[in-house]
Protein backbone atom coordinates (compact mmCIF):
# COMPACT_ATOMS: atom_id res chain seq x y z
CA UNK A 1 0.00 0.00 0.00
CA UNK A 2 1.55 3.49 -0.56
CA UNK A 3 -0.18 6.71 0.96
CA UNK A 4 0.53 10.21 0.03
CA UNK A 5 2.12 11.09 2.72
CA UNK A 6 1.98 6.97 3.26
CA UNK A 7 0.75 3.97 4.32
CA UNK A 8 -1.00 1.92 7.08
CA UNK A 9 0.69 1.26 10.82
CA UNK A 10 3.70 -0.44 11.93
CA UNK A 11 4.41 0.64 15.55
CA UNK A 12 6.84 3.47 15.50
CA UNK A 13 9.85 2.92 17.86
CA UNK A 14 11.03 6.00 19.45
CA UNK A 15 13.99 6.38 22.49
CA UNK A 16 12.56 8.54 25.31
CA UNK A 17 14.19 11.83 24.77
CA UNK A 18 12.48 12.12 21.11
CA UNK A 19 8.71 11.22 22.20
CA UNK A 20 8.14 15.06 22.36
CA UNK A 21 8.68 16.48 19.09
CA UNK A 22 6.49 13.04 17.44
CA UNK A 23 3.93 14.35 19.95
CA UNK A 24 3.70 17.73 19.03
CA UNK A 25 4.10 16.32 15.40
CA UNK A 26 0.10 14.51 16.37
CA UNK A 27 -1.11 17.63 18.41
CA UNK A 28 -0.84 19.57 15.41
CA UNK A 29 -3.83 17.98 14.46
CA UNK A 30 -5.31 15.62 17.42
CA UNK A 31 -8.32 18.10 18.12
CA UNK A 32 -9.52 16.91 15.03
CA UNK A 33 -7.74 13.89 13.92
CA UNK A 34 -10.71 11.62 13.90
CA UNK A 35 -13.14 14.18 11.43
CA UNK A 36 -12.56 12.94 8.68
CA UNK A 37 -15.32 11.70 5.73
CA UNK A 38 -14.08 8.92 3.25
CA UNK A 39 -16.79 6.40 2.95
CA UNK A 40 -14.29 3.52 4.53
CA UNK A 41 -14.87 0.41 3.00
CA UNK A 42 -12.83 -2.75 3.19
CA UNK A 43 -10.69 -3.44 -0.41
CA UNK A 44 -12.48 -6.65 -0.86
CA UNK A 45 -15.89 -4.93 -0.67
CA UNK A 46 -15.15 -2.68 -3.72
CA UNK A 47 -15.05 -3.58 -7.34
CA UNK A 48 -11.67 -4.30 -8.97
CA UNK A 49 -10.10 -2.44 -11.36
CA UNK A 50 -10.98 1.51 -13.01
CA UNK A 51 -10.06 4.58 -13.98
CA UNK A 52 -10.59 7.37 -11.26
CA UNK A 53 -10.29 11.05 -12.82
CA UNK A 54 -9.03 13.34 -10.59
CA UNK A 55 -9.57 17.16 -11.16
CA UNK A 56 -7.46 19.83 -10.68
CA UNK A 57 -6.87 23.58 -11.71
CA UNK A 58 -3.69 23.37 -14.05
CA UNK A 59 -1.12 20.51 -14.67
CA UNK A 60 1.87 20.40 -12.79
CA UNK A 61 5.21 22.10 -14.84
CA UNK A 62 7.31 20.48 -13.08
CA UNK A 63 7.25 16.91 -11.07
CA UNK A 64 10.38 17.39 -8.74
CA UNK A 65 8.62 18.67 -6.00
CA UNK A 66 11.68 19.37 -3.89
CA UNK A 67 11.82 22.46 -6.72
CA UNK A 68 10.53 25.38 -6.22
CA UNK A 69 8.51 25.12 -9.20
CA UNK A 70 7.13 21.86 -8.32
CA UNK A 71 6.30 23.18 -4.86
CA UNK A 72 1.99 23.31 -5.83
CA UNK A 73 -0.36 20.75 -4.84
CA UNK A 74 -1.13 19.65 -8.20
CA UNK A 75 2.47 18.36 -8.15
CA UNK A 76 2.42 16.63 -5.11
CA UNK A 77 -0.97 15.30 -5.58
CA UNK A 78 0.47 13.19 -9.07
CA UNK A 79 3.51 12.71 -7.75
CA UNK A 80 2.14 11.56 -4.23
CA UNK A 81 1.21 8.25 -6.40
CA UNK A 82 4.79 7.08 -7.61
CA UNK A 83 7.51 8.35 -5.04
CA UNK A 84 8.76 6.77 -1.33
CA UNK A 85 7.64 7.91 2.06
CA UNK A 86 8.28 6.88 5.34
CA UNK A 87 5.46 8.30 7.39
CA UNK A 88 1.46 8.47 7.68
CA UNK A 89 -0.89 9.86 9.49
CA UNK A 90 -3.62 7.02 10.41
CA UNK A 91 -7.86 7.27 10.45
CA UNK A 92 -6.51 9.52 13.88
CA UNK A 93 -4.11 11.67 13.13
CA UNK A 94 -1.82 9.50 14.53
CA UNK A 95 1.64 8.98 12.99
CA UNK A 96 3.27 6.22 12.00
CA UNK A 97 5.81 4.14 10.05
CA UNK A 98 5.63 2.95 6.63
CA UNK A 99 6.26 -0.40 5.96
CA UNK A 100 6.03 -0.45 2.28
CA UNK A 101 9.33 1.18 2.99
CA UNK A 102 10.39 0.76 6.21
CA UNK A 103 10.16 -1.81 8.50
CA UNK A 104 11.15 0.85 11.11
CA UNK A 105 12.37 4.61 11.88
CA UNK A 106 14.28 4.89 15.37
CA UNK A 107 15.27 8.18 17.08
CA UNK A 108 17.59 8.21 20.16
CA UNK A 109 20.74 9.92 20.88
CA UNK A 110 23.96 8.48 20.16
CA UNK A 111 26.86 10.59 21.55
CA UNK A 112 24.67 13.44 22.78
CA UNK A 113 24.11 14.02 19.37
CA UNK A 114 20.18 13.67 17.56
CA UNK A 115 20.25 10.39 15.42
CA UNK A 116 17.58 8.89 13.34
CA UNK A 117 17.76 5.42 11.63
CA UNK A 118 16.00 3.91 9.26
CA UNK A 119 15.41 0.22 8.57
CA UNK A 120 14.10 0.05 5.19
CA UNK A 121 12.23 -2.43 3.34
CA UNK A 122 14.91 -4.59 1.10
CA UNK A 123 11.72 -5.22 -1.30
CA UNK A 124 11.90 -1.27 -2.01
CA UNK A 125 12.87 -0.71 -5.67
CA UNK A 126 13.06 2.52 -7.89
CA UNK A 127 11.51 1.21 -11.32
CA UNK A 128 15.31 0.86 -12.85
CA UNK A 129 16.16 -1.99 -10.37
CA UNK A 130 17.95 -0.19 -8.08
CA UNK A 131 16.97 -0.51 -4.30
CA UNK A 132 16.30 2.67 -2.31
CA UNK A 133 19.63 3.02 -0.22
CA UNK A 134 22.07 5.40 0.95
CA UNK A 135 22.80 7.01 -2.38
CA UNK A 136 18.92 8.25 -2.56
CA UNK A 137 19.55 10.11 1.06
CA UNK A 138 22.83 11.37 0.45
CA UNK A 139 21.60 12.75 -2.72
CA UNK A 140 18.65 14.43 -1.10
CA UNK A 141 20.36 15.86 1.92
CA UNK A 142 23.16 17.22 -0.15
CA UNK A 143 20.56 18.84 -2.67
CA UNK A 144 18.36 20.03 -0.11
CA UNK A 145 20.81 21.41 2.62
CA UNK A 146 20.98 24.73 0.60
CA UNK A 147 24.91 24.90 0.35
CA UNK A 148 24.96 24.58 -3.40
CA UNK A 149 22.91 27.56 -4.54
CA UNK A 150 22.29 26.65 -7.95
CA UNK A 151 20.15 23.64 -6.97
CA UNK A 152 16.42 25.66 -6.91
CA UNK A 153 15.09 24.10 -3.61
CA UNK A 154 12.15 24.80 -2.05
CA UNK A 155 13.40 24.70 1.32
CA UNK A 156 16.34 23.87 3.43
CA UNK A 157 14.76 23.42 6.46
CA UNK A 158 15.93 20.22 8.49
CA UNK A 159 18.19 19.73 6.48
CA UNK A 160 20.73 21.89 6.73
CA UNK A 161 20.85 20.44 10.56
CA UNK A 162 21.88 16.98 9.50
CA UNK A 163 25.52 16.71 9.96
CA UNK A 164 25.90 13.54 8.46
CA UNK A 165 23.78 10.60 6.33
CA UNK A 166 25.83 6.83 6.72
CA UNK A 167 25.37 3.57 6.16
CA UNK A 168 24.15 1.43 9.30
CA UNK A 169 24.86 -2.05 10.37
CA UNK A 170 23.65 -3.22 7.01
CA UNK A 171 22.83 -2.15 3.24
CA UNK A 172 19.22 -1.80 4.58
CA UNK A 173 20.04 0.43 7.40
CA UNK A 174 20.79 4.33 6.82
CA UNK A 175 21.60 6.91 9.94
CA UNK A 176 21.08 10.39 9.96
CA UNK A 177 22.70 12.99 12.69
CA UNK A 178 22.43 15.90 13.11
CA UNK A 179 24.68 18.47 14.33
CA UNK A 180 21.63 19.87 16.48
CA UNK A 181 18.26 18.99 18.30
CA UNK A 182 15.71 19.17 15.37
CA UNK A 183 12.34 18.46 16.85
CA UNK A 184 10.30 18.03 13.47
CA UNK A 185 12.65 16.14 11.95
CA UNK A 186 10.06 13.27 10.87
CA UNK A 187 8.77 14.38 7.48
CA UNK A 188 12.38 14.63 6.43
CA UNK A 189 13.23 12.40 3.42
CA UNK A 190 9.73 12.06 3.11
CA UNK A 191 9.21 12.41 -1.03
CA UNK A 192 12.16 10.39 -1.61
CA UNK A 193 14.12 11.32 -4.77
CA UNK A 194 16.30 8.90 -6.61
CA UNK A 195 20.30 9.44 -6.41
CA UNK A 196 19.94 10.23 -10.16
CA UNK A 197 17.96 13.51 -9.93
CA UNK A 198 19.67 15.06 -7.03
CA UNK A 199 23.32 14.12 -8.51
CA UNK A 200 23.50 17.68 -10.53
CA UNK A 201 20.91 21.05 -10.41
CA UNK A 202 20.73 21.27 -13.78
CA UNK A 203 19.09 17.45 -13.77
CA UNK A 204 17.15 18.60 -10.08
CA UNK A 205 15.84 21.76 -11.80
CA UNK A 206 14.70 20.03 -15.14
CA UNK A 207 15.11 16.44 -15.78
CA UNK A 208 11.41 16.52 -14.44
CA UNK A 209 9.62 19.19 -16.64
CA UNK A 210 8.06 16.19 -18.54
CA UNK A 211 7.64 13.20 -15.94
CA UNK A 212 9.55 11.32 -13.82
CA UNK A 213 12.33 9.12 -15.00
CA UNK A 214 12.14 7.23 -12.30
CA UNK A 215 9.30 6.31 -9.71
CA UNK A 216 8.98 3.73 -6.72
CA UNK A 217 5.19 3.77 -5.84
CA UNK A 218 2.05 1.89 -6.73
CA UNK A 219 1.38 3.51 -9.73
CA UNK A 220 3.90 4.46 -12.69
CA UNK A 221 3.71 7.26 -15.29
CA UNK A 222 0.67 5.72 -18.39
CA UNK A 223 2.86 4.11 -21.01
CA UNK A 224 0.39 4.87 -23.71
CA UNK A 225 0.14 7.27 -26.37
CA UNK A 226 -1.49 10.92 -26.99
CA UNK A 227 -5.19 11.06 -24.22
CA UNK A 228 -3.36 6.98 -22.86
CA UNK A 229 0.22 8.81 -22.20
CA UNK A 230 1.50 9.86 -18.83
CA UNK A 231 1.57 13.82 -19.99
CA UNK A 232 -0.79 15.10 -22.45
CA UNK A 233 -0.98 18.87 -22.61
CA UNK A 234 -3.23 19.07 -25.23
CA UNK A 235 -6.01 17.40 -23.48
CA UNK A 236 -4.30 18.45 -20.26
CA UNK A 237 -4.35 15.47 -18.52
CA UNK A 238 -1.51 13.21 -16.69
CA UNK A 239 -2.30 9.52 -16.10
CA UNK A 240 -1.08 6.90 -13.96
CA UNK A 241 -1.34 3.37 -13.97
CA UNK A 242 -0.51 0.44 -11.70
CA UNK A 243 2.86 -0.46 -11.32
CA UNK A 244 3.71 -3.81 -12.13
CA UNK A 245 6.76 -3.77 -10.32
CA UNK A 246 5.26 -2.91 -7.00
CA UNK A 247 5.93 -4.92 -4.27
CA UNK A 248 3.23 -4.00 -1.82
CA UNK A 249 -0.39 -4.41 -1.55
CA UNK A 250 -1.98 -4.00 -4.91
CA UNK A 251 -4.02 -0.81 -6.03
CA UNK A 252 -7.99 -1.39 -6.23
CA UNK A 253 -7.66 0.77 -9.04
CA UNK A 254 -6.10 0.46 -12.75
CA UNK A 255 -5.55 4.04 -13.30
CA UNK A 256 -5.73 7.45 -12.31
CA UNK A 257 -6.01 10.44 -14.47
CA UNK A 258 -5.08 14.05 -13.27
CA UNK A 259 -7.58 16.14 -15.46
CA UNK A 260 -7.22 19.99 -15.47
CA UNK A 261 -10.30 22.33 -15.54
CA UNK A 262 -10.80 25.76 -14.93
CA UNK A 263 -12.88 25.80 -11.34
CA UNK A 264 -15.85 27.26 -12.51
CA UNK A 265 -16.62 23.88 -15.34
CA UNK A 266 -15.66 21.65 -12.39
CA UNK A 267 -18.95 21.07 -10.90
CA UNK A 268 -20.57 20.91 -14.01
CA UNK A 269 -18.21 17.89 -14.81
CA UNK A 270 -18.73 16.64 -11.49
CA UNK A 271 -22.72 16.24 -12.18
CA UNK A 272 -22.53 15.21 -15.55
CA UNK A 273 -19.88 12.04 -14.70
CA UNK A 274 -16.76 13.32 -16.69
CA UNK A 275 -15.15 13.26 -13.38
CA UNK A 276 -14.87 11.77 -9.95
CA UNK A 277 -13.99 14.42 -7.83
CA UNK A 278 -14.12 18.65 -7.05
CA UNK A 279 -12.07 20.26 -4.27
CA UNK A 280 -15.15 21.92 -3.70
CA UNK A 281 -13.51 24.82 -1.01
CA UNK A 282 -15.28 27.22 -0.81
CA UNK A 283 -17.23 27.61 -3.88
CA UNK A 284 -20.48 28.64 -2.44
CA UNK A 285 -22.40 27.89 -6.10
CA UNK A 286 -20.74 24.97 -6.56
CA UNK A 287 -21.38 23.43 -2.90
CA UNK A 288 -24.86 24.23 -3.76
CA UNK A 289 -25.72 21.88 -6.69
CA UNK A 290 -23.34 19.27 -5.16
CA UNK A 291 -25.98 19.31 -2.33
CA UNK A 292 -28.95 19.52 -4.48
CA UNK A 293 -27.63 16.78 -6.55
CA UNK A 294 -28.12 13.67 -3.38
CA UNK A 295 -29.06 10.96 -5.51
CA UNK A 296 -25.72 10.78 -6.80
CA UNK A 297 -23.45 13.02 -5.32
CA UNK A 298 -21.48 12.69 -2.24
CA UNK A 299 -20.29 15.71 -0.44
CA UNK A 300 -17.61 15.10 2.08
CA UNK A 301 -16.07 17.26 4.83
CA UNK A 302 -13.39 17.68 6.97
CA UNK A 303 -11.55 20.09 9.29
CA UNK A 304 -8.26 21.19 7.08
CA UNK A 305 -4.60 22.87 7.63
CA UNK A 306 -5.34 25.28 4.18
CA UNK A 307 -5.99 28.97 4.65
CA UNK A 308 -6.57 32.08 2.48
CA UNK A 309 -4.55 34.76 2.80
CA UNK A 310 -2.98 38.11 0.88
CA UNK A 311 1.09 38.08 0.62
CA UNK A 312 3.26 41.27 -0.02
CA UNK A 313 5.38 40.67 -2.93
CA UNK A 314 9.29 42.91 -2.74
CA UNK A 315 8.46 45.50 -0.67
CA UNK A 316 7.77 49.03 -3.56
CA UNK A 317 7.73 52.48 -3.04
CA UNK A 318 4.85 52.49 -1.34
CA UNK A 319 4.66 48.69 0.68
CA UNK A 320 7.80 48.66 1.90
CA UNK A 321 6.85 50.95 4.84
CA UNK A 322 5.18 49.35 7.57
CA UNK A 323 2.96 51.21 8.46
CA UNK A 324 1.23 50.67 5.06
CA UNK A 325 1.18 47.67 4.97
CA UNK A 326 -0.21 47.45 8.92
CA UNK A 327 -2.73 50.23 7.37
CA UNK A 328 -3.72 48.00 4.49
CA UNK A 329 -4.64 45.15 6.60
CA UNK A 330 -6.53 47.31 9.10
CA UNK A 331 -8.59 48.47 6.28
CA UNK A 332 -9.90 45.26 5.28
CA UNK A 333 -12.54 43.74 6.88
CA UNK A 334 -11.41 40.13 7.12
CA UNK A 335 -14.65 38.86 9.30
CA UNK A 336 -16.63 40.46 6.50
CA UNK A 337 -14.56 38.43 3.60
CA UNK A 338 -14.89 35.14 5.51
CA UNK A 339 -18.59 35.35 6.34
CA UNK A 340 -19.15 36.48 2.37
CA UNK A 341 -16.81 33.71 0.60
CA UNK A 342 -16.52 30.44 3.10
CA UNK A 343 -20.13 31.08 5.15
CA UNK A 344 -22.03 28.95 3.31
CA UNK A 345 -19.78 25.47 3.80
CA UNK A 346 -19.02 27.07 7.50
CA UNK A 347 -21.70 29.35 9.39
CA UNK A 348 -19.15 29.82 11.92
CA UNK A 349 -16.31 30.79 10.05
CA UNK A 350 -14.10 33.67 11.29
CA UNK A 351 -10.92 35.30 10.37
CA UNK A 352 -7.63 33.26 10.88
CA UNK A 353 -5.79 34.90 13.35
CA UNK A 354 -2.42 32.47 13.46
CA UNK A 355 -0.12 31.89 10.40
CA UNK A 356 1.29 28.71 12.03
CA UNK A 357 -1.37 27.31 14.09
CA UNK A 358 -4.86 26.82 12.40
CA UNK A 359 -7.95 25.92 13.93
CA UNK A 360 -8.36 22.62 15.47
CA UNK A 361 -4.49 22.00 16.28
CA UNK A 362 -3.29 22.81 19.76
CA UNK A 363 -1.42 25.57 20.23
CA UNK A 364 -3.84 28.12 18.36
CA UNK A 365 -4.03 31.56 19.45
CA UNK A 366 -4.78 35.46 18.43
CA UNK A 367 -1.51 36.44 17.15
CA UNK A 368 -3.12 39.77 15.15
CA UNK A 369 -3.15 42.34 18.38
CA UNK A 370 -4.22 45.80 17.53
CA UNK A 371 -4.09 44.79 14.02
CA UNK A 372 -6.99 42.08 14.30
CA UNK A 373 -10.41 44.27 13.51
CA UNK A 374 -10.72 46.52 10.48
CA UNK A 375 -10.52 50.09 11.55
CA UNK A 376 -10.28 52.72 8.97
CA UNK A 377 -9.66 55.60 11.63
CA UNK A 378 -6.88 53.64 12.80
CA UNK A 379 -5.50 53.25 9.51
CA UNK A 380 -5.83 56.66 8.04
CA UNK A 381 -4.04 57.56 11.78
CA UNK A 382 -1.15 54.98 10.49
CA UNK A 383 -0.84 56.84 7.13
CA UNK A 384 -1.19 60.22 8.23
CA UNK A 385 1.49 59.72 10.74
CA UNK A 386 3.72 58.35 8.24
CA UNK A 387 3.98 61.34 6.18
CA UNK A 388 1.01 59.87 3.68
CA UNK A 389 -2.11 62.61 2.81
CA UNK A 390 -5.54 62.37 0.88
CA UNK A 391 -5.60 63.86 -2.60
CA UNK A 392 -8.01 64.85 -4.15
CA UNK A 393 -9.26 61.49 -5.50
CA UNK A 394 -9.68 60.27 -1.91
CA UNK A 395 -6.32 58.15 -2.15
CA UNK A 396 -3.56 58.79 -0.30
CA UNK A 397 -0.46 59.76 -1.89
CA UNK A 398 3.20 60.97 -0.75
CA UNK A 399 6.05 63.02 -2.47
CA UNK A 400 4.03 62.14 -5.87
CA UNK A 401 3.12 58.40 -5.25
CA UNK A 402 -0.07 57.52 -4.84
CA UNK A 403 -0.80 54.74 -2.43
CA UNK A 404 -1.82 52.19 -5.35
CA UNK A 405 -0.68 48.54 -5.07
CA UNK A 406 -1.82 45.73 -7.49
CA UNK A 407 -3.79 42.59 -6.12
CA UNK A 408 -3.32 39.82 -8.19
CA UNK A 409 -5.41 36.67 -8.22
CA UNK A 410 -6.08 33.83 -11.04
CA UNK A 411 -8.30 33.36 -13.73
CA UNK A 412 -11.40 31.31 -13.48
CA UNK A 413 -11.88 31.88 -10.09
CA UNK A 414 -15.18 33.43 -8.82
CA UNK A 415 -14.32 33.11 -5.01
CA UNK A 416 -11.04 34.88 -5.42
CA UNK A 417 -12.13 36.91 -7.59
CA UNK A 418 -14.86 38.01 -5.27
CA UNK A 419 -12.28 38.19 -1.97
CA UNK A 420 -10.22 40.51 -4.06
CA UNK A 421 -13.21 42.93 -5.43
CA UNK A 422 -14.06 43.20 -1.62
CA UNK A 423 -10.97 43.96 -0.21
CA UNK A 424 -10.69 46.59 -2.82
CA UNK A 425 -13.88 48.10 -2.09
CA UNK A 426 -12.61 47.92 1.37
CA UNK A 427 -9.58 49.70 0.99
CA UNK A 428 -10.86 52.28 -1.07
CA UNK A 429 -13.19 53.50 2.20
CA UNK A 430 -9.99 53.96 3.99
CA UNK A 431 -8.18 56.30 1.11
CA UNK A 432 -6.10 53.33 0.00
CA UNK A 433 -6.77 52.07 -3.87
CA UNK A 434 -5.99 48.04 -4.30
CA UNK A 435 -6.08 47.33 -7.73
CA UNK A 436 -7.85 43.89 -8.89
CA UNK A 437 -5.37 42.70 -11.37
CA UNK A 438 -6.56 39.35 -13.06
CA UNK A 439 -3.55 36.73 -14.16
CA UNK A 440 -4.35 33.37 -16.44
CA UNK A 441 -4.31 30.70 -14.29
CA UNK A 442 -1.73 28.94 -15.88
CA UNK A 443 0.58 31.88 -15.37
CA UNK A 444 -0.42 32.18 -11.88
CA UNK A 445 2.32 30.66 -9.90
CA UNK A 446 5.36 29.95 -12.46
CA UNK A 447 5.50 33.58 -13.87
CA UNK A 448 4.28 35.39 -10.91
CA UNK A 449 4.04 34.29 -7.26
CA UNK A 450 6.86 31.73 -7.28
CA UNK A 451 9.69 33.79 -8.57
CA UNK A 452 8.10 37.29 -6.70
CA UNK A 453 6.29 38.96 -9.69
CA UNK A 454 3.74 40.74 -8.01
CA UNK A 455 3.04 43.64 -4.85
CA UNK A 456 0.58 41.66 -3.33
CA UNK A 457 -1.34 38.41 -4.25
CA UNK A 458 -4.01 36.42 -3.41
CA UNK A 459 -3.72 32.25 -2.80
CA UNK A 460 -3.54 29.48 -0.04
CA UNK A 461 -0.98 27.82 2.28
CA UNK A 462 -1.62 23.82 2.42
CA UNK A 463 -0.38 23.56 5.65
CA UNK A 464 1.63 19.94 6.91
CA UNK A 465 1.42 18.28 10.44
CA UNK A 466 4.45 19.71 11.65
CA UNK A 467 3.43 23.11 11.22
CA UNK A 468 6.52 24.99 12.99
CA UNK A 469 9.16 23.74 11.08
CA UNK A 470 6.69 24.13 7.50
CA UNK A 471 6.33 27.53 8.49
CA UNK A 472 9.22 28.82 9.31
CA UNK A 473 10.39 28.84 5.91
CA UNK A 474 7.19 31.34 4.74
CA UNK A 475 8.99 33.81 6.92
CA UNK A 476 12.76 33.37 6.93
CA UNK A 477 15.29 35.97 5.32
CA UNK A 478 16.16 34.84 1.88
CA UNK A 479 13.83 31.61 1.65
CA UNK A 480 12.48 30.76 -1.55
CA UNK A 481 8.61 30.67 0.27
CA UNK A 482 9.22 34.06 1.90
CA UNK A 483 7.87 35.55 -1.84
CA UNK A 484 8.23 39.37 -0.41
CA UNK A 485 11.38 38.70 1.70
CA UNK A 486 9.55 40.27 4.34
CA UNK A 487 11.06 39.72 7.79
CA UNK A 488 13.58 40.07 10.81
CA UNK A 489 16.25 38.33 12.82
CA UNK A 490 14.14 38.13 15.81
CA UNK A 491 11.38 36.17 14.33
CA UNK A 492 14.02 33.75 12.75
CA UNK A 493 15.92 33.35 15.51
CA UNK A 494 12.59 32.50 17.06
CA UNK A 495 11.82 30.10 14.82
CA UNK A 496 14.99 28.90 15.09
CA UNK A 497 15.06 28.03 18.55
CA UNK A 498 11.93 26.34 18.27
CA UNK A 499 13.11 24.10 16.30
CA UNK A 500 16.14 23.18 18.19
CA UNK A 501 14.32 21.96 21.42
CA UNK A 502 11.84 19.20 22.46
CA UNK A 503 9.47 20.96 24.67
CA UNK A 504 6.06 21.01 22.76
CA UNK A 505 4.74 23.43 24.91
CA UNK A 506 7.92 25.77 25.15
CA UNK A 507 8.02 25.52 21.32
CA UNK A 508 4.17 26.69 20.95
CA UNK A 509 4.93 29.83 22.88
CA UNK A 510 8.05 30.56 20.97
CA UNK A 511 6.32 30.07 17.09
CA UNK A 512 3.42 32.14 18.44
CA UNK A 513 5.94 34.74 19.31
CA UNK A 514 7.59 34.88 15.63
CA UNK A 515 3.95 34.82 14.50
CA UNK A 516 3.26 37.57 16.53
CA UNK A 517 5.91 39.64 14.97
CA UNK A 518 4.80 39.18 11.88
CA UNK A 519 1.66 40.30 12.22
CA UNK A 520 3.50 43.53 13.54
CA UNK A 521 5.54 43.46 9.82
CA UNK A 522 2.30 42.35 8.38
CA UNK A 523 4.36 39.59 6.38
CA UNK A 524 0.90 38.96 4.62
CA UNK A 525 -2.78 39.01 5.83
CA UNK A 526 -4.48 36.07 6.85
CA UNK A 527 -8.12 35.61 5.67
CA UNK A 528 -9.76 32.61 7.02
CA UNK A 529 -9.43 28.94 7.27
CA UNK A 530 -10.95 26.74 4.58
CA UNK A 531 -12.52 23.85 5.16
CA UNK A 532 -11.61 20.22 3.44
CA UNK A 533 -14.87 20.09 1.15
CA UNK A 534 -14.99 17.69 -1.57
CA UNK A 535 -17.55 16.12 -3.91
CA UNK A 536 -17.59 12.68 -5.15
CA UNK A 537 -19.80 10.36 -6.77
CA UNK A 538 -21.58 8.38 -3.92
CA UNK A 539 -20.06 5.34 -5.09
CA UNK A 540 -16.51 6.38 -4.48
CA UNK A 541 -14.58 4.57 -1.81
CA UNK A 542 -11.63 5.64 0.70
CA UNK A 543 -11.64 8.85 -0.48
CA UNK A 544 -12.91 12.49 0.35
CA UNK A 545 -11.93 14.87 2.47
CA UNK A 546 -9.10 13.64 4.87
CA UNK A 547 -8.32 16.73 6.95
CA UNK A 548 -5.46 15.80 8.84
CA UNK A 549 -5.23 12.51 7.50
CA UNK A 550 -3.04 10.76 5.38
CA UNK A 551 -4.61 9.36 1.81
CA UNK A 552 -4.04 5.87 0.90
CA UNK A 553 -4.30 5.07 -3.15
CA UNK A 554 -3.98 1.56 -3.04
CA UNK A 555 -7.26 1.50 -1.16
CA UNK A 556 -9.24 4.03 -3.35
CA UNK A 557 -12.09 2.83 -5.55
CA UNK A 558 -15.65 2.37 -6.42
CA UNK A 559 -18.48 0.44 -4.41
CA UNK A 560 -20.00 -2.78 -5.91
Amino acid sequence: MKVTTIKKAVAVAFALALVAPLGLGNQASAKEGGSRQINERAVDKLKQGGTFRFVQVDICPNFNTSAIEGNLLNCSQVMGTMLPGFIYFDKDAKIQVNPDYATSVKASRVGGKQTVTYDLNPDAKWSDGKKIGLKDFVGMWNALKGVDKTYKITSSVGYEKIESVKKGANENQIVVTFKETYADWQPLFSGLKPASLTATAAAFNDAWKSGPTVWAGPFRPASGKGASSFLDKVGRLITVERNPKWWGEGPVLDKIVFKALPQAAQIAALLNGEIDYMDIGNDINALKQARAATDKISVRVAKAPTHEHFTFGPPTAVTKEVPVRQAIMLSIDRAAIAAAIQGIVDPKVKPNNNHVFLDGTACTQDNTGKLGKRDIAAAQALLTGAGWAKGADGIYAKGGTRLSVKLIYPSNNDNRRDTVLLASAQAKEAGIELVPTLIPTADYFGKYVLVSNFEMALFAWVGTNFPISSTSNIFRQGAAQNFGNIGSADIDALFAKANNILDPKKRCELANQADAKAYELVHSITLFQRNNVVGVPKTVANFGAFGFTSLDWTKVGFTK
